[in-house]
């Protein structure tokens, strides 16, 4: 179990090191954090530089209680604007800093203010309130960053607000991309945000293409609804989430694929690609993305940026989505995405995250079709798999994708189970078995199997020989 202390625990460690033992402030640090890690104390949410002020309150402490203050009387709002810098400043510096501005309360300070100027700028879009709605959003996405237990039914209201009445591309942008922030490790926010029905808004935002920052940021709060990432919660909705979205968003974002692989800027693109590929959680939406041209921009993306290893990684991500409708999968293979893929995976052999998801996409294209298989045989799909297994011998993404590849290129093409062996892929299988065989020893099994090597599975269980009564 994870030991934890807190900011005042630490603070009389180092000032005991400082007084007691007369060591400088930065020697009394190091031996703080010396002793606590070696008791195996979790210090990610403690401020371990000594900020201390004379009254012993540390910078943040100071500046939320400086806007305490600021709030209580008619302040003016170039004090307020410069303690919004300083909160945002050292709340950009790490977890700790933000934990103890949410501990002295800023997130309802920021919330309260937000809340009164934007609707002063509702009421009149005047430059100062633009500025000051906009240091607040700003400052919020800092500060909740990692730390989205805060958002609460009025923080709610307000980005629902804000996207429904703001038309400045500035401050929805910042709305956008605080939302995306509350979306993180957060299941129930996610639900509650799409409860606020701003899918909607997120369709006028995308279809209407005014801004590629602002489809950026739309993207951004898109591929956040479609996460599974809090472990807090058994059950989440990010297939319900994707399914939806896709709806209302696959076909304009598909169309603005199409059109973003004639640029020579590859931004666009790669903001579209990461934003389809988890959308298509469904059969028919794969079909419906490929009827609007995804497998023609694919192709586009490979030929046009094929030496971008990160475009490349997402577009593999997309081309392995798609396989998994049938149809989809025979449209790509049969417009020659085996040598493509083939060609462009042999400039970043060296890159194991694009080799894993390559072996991923070819063990897709391949299952349950030897007409697939026998393409990427002739296209030299074998040596490519071997060469990526010898290359990346330790990482098991790539050793088990390698595995899934193998066995779906052979399963039902028995015929070419001689030129892996000529390879000397069984030897590079065993070896893969010698070091993840807990992790996925039943992959390694399977594939030599079906290249017909000799491979003994293990019975799990035999039976107690006791005769059945009933």
């Amino acid at each position: 179990m994870v030991r934890v202390i807190t900011q005042e625990t630490y603070d009389e460690v180092v000032q005991e090191n400082m007084e007691e033992f007369e060591m400088s402030p930065e020697e009394a640090v190091r031996e703080a954090i010396a002793q606590f890690q070696a008791q195996g104390v979790d210090l990610s949410n403690i401020i371990k530089d000594l900020v201390l002020s004379t009254n012993d309150n540390h910078l943040v402490s100071m500046t939320v209680s400086a806007m305490k203050e600021l709030i209580d009387r008619n302040y003016d709002d170039e004090c307020m604007l410069q303690e919004l810098e300083a909160l945002k400043f050292e709340c950009a510096k790490d977890l700790a800093r933000r934990m103890r501005a949410a501990k002295d309360g800023a997130y309802n300070i920021l919330i309260k203010l937000l809340e009164a100027r934007l609707n002063l700028y509702i009421e009149k879009e005047s430059g100062n309130n633009k500025l000051f709605v906009l240091d607040l959003l700003k400052t919020l996405s800092v500060f909740m960053d990692t730390q989205p237990d805060l958002l609460d039914d009025k923080g709610l209201e307000l980005i629902k607000r804000a996207l429904d009445t703001i038309v400045d591309r500035d401050i929805l942008i910042a709305t956008l991309k605080w939302t995306a922030t509350c979306c993180v490790k957060h299941e129930m926010n996610r639900q509650k945000i799409f409860a606020k029905n701003i899918v909607e808004n997120l369709k006028n935002l995308v279809e209407t293409r005014k801004d590629p920052k602002l489809t950026s940021a739309c993207m951004l709060v898109v591929r956040r609804l479609t996460l599974d990432d809090d472990i807090r919660v058994e059950f989440g909705k990010a297939h319900d989430h994707a399914k939806e979205l896709a709806m209302k968003l696959l076909i304009p974002l598909t169309e603005m694929l199409n059109q973003s692989t004639e640029s020579t800027d590859a931004t666009e693109c790669l903001d579209l690609l990461k934003t389809i590929s988890p959308l298509l959680v469904r059969n028919e939406l794969c079909a419906l993305c490929a009827e609007h041209g995804a497998c023609d921009a694919l192709f586009e993306v490979m030929a046009t940026h094929h030496g971008d290893a990160v475009l490349l990684l997402h577009a593999l991500k997309l081309l392995t989505a798609l396989a998994g409708n049938d149809d989809v999968k025979r449209q790509l293979v049969q417009a020659g995405i085996a040598p493509t893929m083939v060609s462009v995976m042999r400039m970043h052999t060296s890159n194991a995250q694009a080799a894993a998801l390559a072996l991923k996409a070819i063990a897709a294209l391949t299952l349950r079709e030897p007409v697939h298989s026998c393409l990427f045989f002739d296209s030299g799909a074998a040596p490519l798999v071997v060469d990526l297994m010898k290359l990346h011998p330790n990482d098991p993404s790539v050793q088990k994708n390698a595995c899934w590849a193998i066995r779906n290129m052979v399963g039902r093409y028995r015929e070419q189970n001689r030129a892996f062996h000529l390879l000397g892929v069984e030897e590079l299988l065993n070896q893969a078995y010698g070091k993840f065989q807990k992790d996925f020893g039943f992959d390694i099994k399977a594939a030599l199997r079906d290249l017909e090597c000799d491979v003994k599975f293990d019975e799990p269980w035999r039976g107690t020989g006791a005769e059945i009564e009933n």
